[in-house]
Order: structure tokens, then C-alpha cells, then sequence
């Protein structure tokens, strides 16, 4: 738009401005102030009493919760929400107590002490902490492998690579030895854990998620989801396989299955498809069906671990048809103890504190964009490593988010952190109460329950269409994360997958689009140049863009791609040194020889003159907008191309710069060689100073 006398036009927009060079723009408008304060000053302006107990408030966001908590407005819908996701806390402490190769009561105080924890110092109201499938087969995994390792007394392990000890197939003294040894092994996995998410929250390290690719993320879940299923069919099928601990482990374990399925208890059998054939038609049935008519959905869990116990009970289906059941539950809580650490478990825990991490501060940013609140990443870390840390001393495994639970919760539209104590709460009373009344609850129930609480996460299959035509590099990742955790084992779903986002990062960064600009002739307007057909102003001035940061992953790639888009200063001088040598070879033909042959050879040095290579540029502009990063690597690239090029007469100019850029020009040895006249903050006043200067 132009406004020209008072008329507006629509259609033009004309600029009154004068070009400026960068240093120009800081004598009129003044430089940006730099900090004036010592590092000293600073520190003491932070530490006050004001500040601390701003700081003491952020720690403990649960002391903002309770100040502005609106009873009225929040009460009713943090008690339902808290309420619901109890229902699944109770079943699911059980079920993953087992998964994890403990007892259920393991579970349950991992429903409960981790929960309590979160209410206190976390941030997200929808994050629902506790027990996961995930973590709960990686603490399988690390209790059998050092059982293995000991080889204690009375171990029969039943583990099909991630499942769990039948603790009634030994002696119950032996049972007692083994069982608290794995419990001191789980409960130092989850103190590491805890003092390294908990560290990293205080290092303000919640930046770290931003490396990893949402694929990745949907491709680890996957390849959990596909080993926690598989660990639950033989208990499903009431069938015991040997354990297997090698490479190709998830093969191996099949190859097992099948071996034994003429071996299948058919009592087992039967109890576990009635319940899936009932999980699965309330929950993706009728809960999905009529969620919107609601005020909750069934809790289905609950409900069929209750009936199942008592038909169990007085059905006598462990006695009369050989069943499995939960066993002995004892009431009461753990004495709390110092948990047992030992540097054997220490590699195996960071693993379990990294996924802990990832898992549950990417269940909080889907919840937080949903529903429009904030998550502070850092906060979340220490409220990850507390929870982790306190759970430690009162025998719990590592706690982590589960999705099934965060999700209800989500739906129920929970308020505030404190629906978690309604949940702790309920879980409370099932440990010092209930808990022995479920000590007939079938296996088999718990095995289904698992299976049908993690198949959702199967469903991320069908978003490999979309990852292929989208962005083929997401592709490969999901395929490669999920591959070597099914093919190798679990753990290697994590090295590949991270590694595999790593790689990307930089195949990507070198791989990045780059191209030459040129101003429309007839209108200020910058256009990339091979995809415009419209006529070009100016051939003598290229506006050059590389569209990534320049640092020792793209500086040669950078000094490539201008080469290619311009021309090779190096390989022009060389072609001008070779014409200046043909030309002294001729004056001196011309000072031995007659007249005659001068004349000759005047006219020979005339056409070879006429071949001279002629420099087809006069300003190369290079486009600094996306460069919010340079290193050595990429100080040396800009040097090398502005003395190269200033060689053959070509000016090197730069525009769109960055803070950065412009920070990193007058600090580094590019100062020395790039004169400040040639920096500008816009593209346009680059050009024209360009095209003035000619």
C-alpha cells in the first residue's frame, strides 16, 4: 500500500527510507546496551528474600495450588478425575508390580508413595504418576539380569527375556531371599534415577526433550508396547517358557511359545479370553462409544479384578484347575529403608531416568497444549526426581507416567494437581485393607489387563503412510528404532533411535536447501531465482541464502554450494594466471624477431586478448538470516570466500544479519578481514549500496 497525496492505493507499497550499514543503524539508533553489572552484582541482586521465596514457591508449586484453589469451581471435577484414574491406579499397581518381577504390594506403593510426591512438586495436572509398562519391564530386566549374575539360591526365573519369576514354584524361604534381593536392586535403580532426573532439573536441563524427534518418541512407546504384549502371553496362555537373555531375544521367545503350545492351560486360556473379549467391548466399545453422554467411563479394570477374585475364591480355581493367582499381598507399608546402591546398576538406571524423562514430559506437553497451561520443563525434572528419590526409601521401582491414566485424566478435565491425593488416597486403602482380599485375583486377569492397556500404542503403525510422504528422514527413524528393539532387544531401541535423531540432525544440516536471489526488475522484490521465469534486474549482484546455521557441519558444504551458484574464484584466478603467462611469452617472441613477424604476433596476442575470462559478478551478497549459529569451522568458511573472491574483484557483502551474526562479526578475527561497510541489518539496503558502488 502507498499513500500519495492523500490517496491510498491498494495494490503498491512504497518505502521512504535511507540505506544503512550496520554500523550506521548503532550511531543513529544507539548499539543494544550491554550488561554493565559484574557477575558478582548480579548474583547478589538474585539473592535476596524476595527472590528466595519466589524460588521456594516455584519449587513447591503445590503452595500456589492450594493458595488460589477455587473450591467451588474445582473440587467436583478433581474428585471425579482423581477417582477415576485410582480405578486404574489399584489394577495396574498389581499388574505392573508383577511385570516388573516383584510382587503386587510393589506396585502398589508404587501407586502411591511416587503419586503423593508429584501432587507436591509437579506442575501438571494431567500427568498421572505411578506405574508404567515401559519402566516396569526395563526394571524386569535389570532384577533378572543381576539375579543371573549372583545366581542366588532358590532363583527359577520364568522371565521370557522381560517377564517375571513365578515365585510359586519355590520354597517360600527361598522365595523371601530372592524377592528382597530384587527389591533392593529395583528400589537403587529407582534412587539413581531419582538423583539424576532431579540434578538435571536443578543444571535447568528440561531443553534436552527438543533433540528428540516425536517419532522416536511413538517408535520407542511401539517396540515397549511390543515387548510388554509378548511378555504377557505366556501368562495369558498359562504356559512357562525358558528364559532367554541373547541377542534376538523377542524371536527366541516366540520360538518358545509355539514349542509350548500344546502345553496350554486351558483353564488359563479360557479365564483370559473372557476378559479380553470384556475389556476390549467396554473400552473401545461403549466407553469410546458414549464418552461424551458419561460424567466418567466404566472403570472396567477395577471392576473385573473384583469379580474375577471373587468367582476365584469361591470357585477355588487355583486349588481345583491349577489357575494362577496374585498370592500374598501383605497389608501395611514398607518400612522405609536406605535404598541398596551399587555401580552395576548405575549404567541401566541413567537409561531408565532418560525414558522417565522423555515419556512423561512428552505426555505434559501434549496435555499442556490441549488444554493451554504452562509445563515448566525444569520443574517437571526435579518433580520426576523427588518423586523417583522419596519412592526409593519405601521399596518402589522407578516411577514414571502411563499413558492410559494421563489420558483419563485429560478427558475428565482434572483442575489441579491435587486430584492425585484423591487417587493416593484410594490406593492407600487398598494396601492397609483390601489388599488381602485380592490375593486369589488370577494372573491371567493381570496379563489381559496389561496386554489390552498397551495395544493402543500398536495404533502409531498406522502413521508410517503419513511419516513416509511427509518427511521420509521421520520415517526412517520410527523404522529403525522399532526394527533393532524387536530384532536385538529392547535397550537397543533407545541407542539406535537416539542415535538415529543425532544423525538426522546433521544429514539434515548438510543436506540443507541453498539458492541465489535476484531482484525483479521492474519492483523491489527479492525472488529465488530458479523458480521465478520473470525477468531479473542487475546480473552482476547474486543474493546467496544457505538456509541453516554455519558451523563445522555445514562450512563446506556452504563454501560448495556458493561456488556452484557463482563461480569457483579459485579455478577463475587460475584461468587468469594462465592467460597472463601466454602473454609474457609473447613480448618476448616480439623483441627477437623482424618487423614482419611482429606484426604476426601482434595480431596473435590480439585474439588471445580477445579470450581473456571476464568476471561475471561484481557483489556477492550473502544472506545471513538463518545463520543463528557460527563456529570456527564457519569464521574460517566467510574468510576464505571473502579473500578469494576479493581476489578476482568480487565484493562479498553481507545482509539479513542476526544478533549473532552481528555479536560474532565484531568479536572474531572476521572483523580483520571483512570491512564493516559491507554488513548490513536488511537485504535490500545491501543491494542497493551494491548497485550504487558499481
Amino acid at each position: 500500500m502507498s499513500i500519495n497525496g492523500g490517496e491510498v492505493s491498494s495494490d503498491n507499497l512504497q518505502l521512504s527510507r535511507s540505506r544503512k550499514t550496520q554500523s550506521e543503524l548503532y550511531e543513529f539508533y544507539g548499539k543494544p546496551k550491554s550488561p554493565s553489572k559484574s557477575f558478582l552484582e548480579n548474583i547478589s541482586n538474585k539473592c535476596t528474600l524476595s527472590k528466595l521465596c519466589a524460588y521456594l514457591l516455584k519449587l513447591f508449586p503445590v503452595i500456589n495450588v492450594v493458595r488460589t484453589y477455587k473450591v467451588r469451581k474445582y473440587i467436583l471435577d478433581d474428585l471425579v478425575s482423581g477417582l477415576s484414574v485410582a480405578c486404574l491406579h489399584f489394577p495396574q499397581g498389581l499388574a505392573f508390580g508383577i511385570l516388573a518381577s516383584l510382587s503386587p504390594a510393589y506396585g502398589l506403593y508404587t501407586s502411591f508413595f511416587p503419586v503423593l510426591l508429584y501432587v507436591i512438586f509437579g506442575t501438571s495436572q494431567h500427568v498421572s504418576f505411578g506405574t508404567n509398562a515401559v519402566i516396569a519391564i526395563f526394571t524386569a530386566e535389570l532384577v533378572e539380569s543381576r539375579l543371573e549374575q549372583y545366581d542366588l539360591p532358590g532363583h527359577h526365573s520364568t522371565v521370557n527375556g522381560s517377564t517375571v519369576d513365578n515365585l510359586t514354584t519355590v520354597s517360600p524361604e527361598m522365595d523371601d531371599d530372592v524377592l528382597k534381593y530384587k527389591v533392593s536392586v529395583a528400589a537403587g535403580s529407582s534412587f539413581i534415577v531419582g538423583l539424576l532426573l532431579f540434578i538435571m532439573g536443578l543444571c535447568r536441563m528440561g531443553f534436552i526433550t527438543s533433540y528428540l524427534s516425536s517419532s522416536f518418541i511413538a517408535a520407542f512407546t511401539t517396540t515397549g508396547a511390543i515387548h510388554i504384549i509378548s511378555s504377557q502371553i505366556p501368562n495369558a496362555l498359562g504356559i512357562k517358557i525358558p528364559p532367554v537373555n541373547k541377542p534376538g531375544k523377542l524371536i527366541y521367545v516366540y520360538i518358545e511359545i509355539f514349542k509350548a503350545f500344546p502345553k496350554i492351560h486351558v483353564a488359563t486360556f479360557i479365564v483370559s479370553v473372557i476378559c479380553l473379549i470384556i475389556l476390549v467391548l467396554v473400552k473401545d466399545v461403549i466407553n469410546e462409544r458414549f464418552k461424551n453422554k458419561m460424567k466418567m467411563p466404566i472403570p472396567i479394570d477395577i471392576i473385573l479384578v473384583v469379580v474375577a477374585t471373587i468367582i476365584s475364591y469361591f470357585a477355588k480355581l487355583h486349588d481345583t484347575f491349577g489357575v494362577g493367582v496374585v498370592g500374598e499381598i501383605p497389608p501395611g507399608l514398607p518400612t522405609p529403608e536406605l535404598p541398596r546402591v551399587s555401580v552395576d546398576i548405575l549404567g541401566h538406571s541413567v537409561v531408565v531416568g532418560f525414558i522417565v524423562f522423555v515419556l512423561t514430559i512428552s505426555m505434559a506437553r501434549l496435555c499442556e497444549v490441549k488444554h493451554g497451561y504452562s509445563v515448566d520443563d525444569n520443574q517437571e525434572l526435579v518433580a520426576y526426581g523427588i518423586a523417583n528419590l522419596g519412592g526409593s526409601f519405601f521399596s518402589c521401582f522407578p516411577s514414571c507416567v502411563a499413558p492410559p491414566r494421563t489420558v483419563i485424566l485429560s478427558t475428565m478435565g482434572a483442575k489441579t494437581t491435587l486430584n492425585g491425593i484423591v487417587s493416593a488416597i484410594f490406593v492407600l486403602l487398598v494396601i492397609m485393607f483390601i489388599g488381602k482380599y485380592l490375593e486369589s485375583a488370577p494372573k491371567a486377569v493381570l496379563a489381559v489387563m496389561i496386554i489390552v492397556a498397551v495395544k493402543n500404542l500398536l495404533y502409531q503403525f498406522k502413521e508410517l503412510p503419513k511419516l513416509w510422504r511427509v518427511n521420509r528422514y521421520d520415517f526412517v527413524i520410527f523404522v529403525g528404532t522399532v526394527l533393532c528393539g524387536v530384532l536385538i532387544d529392547f535397550p537397543y531401541a533407545l541407542y539406535v533411535g537416539v542415535l538415529l535423531c543425532l544423525l538426522t540432525v546433521v544429514v539434515q544440516s548438510q543436506n540443507s536447501s541453498s539458492y541465489t536471489i535476484r531482484k525483479v526488475e521492474q519492483e523491489d522484490r527479492l525472488l529465488e531465482q530458479k523458480t521465478h521465469d520473470i525477468p531479473l534486474s542487475n546480473s552482476k549482484i547474486v543474493i546467496f541464502r544457505m538456509e541453516s546455521s554455519l558451523y563445522f557441519a555445514t562450512a563446506d558444504q556452504f563454501v560448495k554450494e556458493l561456488y556452484k551458484a557463482t563461480f569457483n574464484p579459485k579455478a577463475f584466478r587460475k584461468q587468469q594466471d594462465k592467460h597472463l603467462e601466454n602473454n609474457v611469452e609473447i613480448n618476448i617472441n616480439q623483441s627477437e624477431n623482424n618487423g614482419k613477424n611482429d606484426e604476426r604476433m601482434s595480431l596473435s596476442k590480439t585474439n588471445y586478448e580477445n579470450e581473456i575470462p571476464v568476471v561475471p559478478l561484481t557483489h556477492i551478497i550473502i544472506d545471513c538470516s538463518s545463520m543463528n549459529y557460527i563456529d570456527m569451522n564457519g569464521m574460517k568458511a566467510l574468510i576464505q570466500i571473502n579473500s578469494e573472491y576479493k581476489q578476482v574483484g568480487v565484493t562479498i557483502m553481507f545482509g539479513n544479519c542476526t544478533n549473532f551474526m552481528k555479536t560474532f562479526t565484531e568479536k572474531s578475527d572476521l572483523s580483520e578481514t571483512v570491512d564493516i561497510q559491507n554488513v548490513y541489518s536488511d537485504i535490500l539496503d545491501a543491494y542497493f549500496a551494491a548497485t550504487h558502488r558499481k
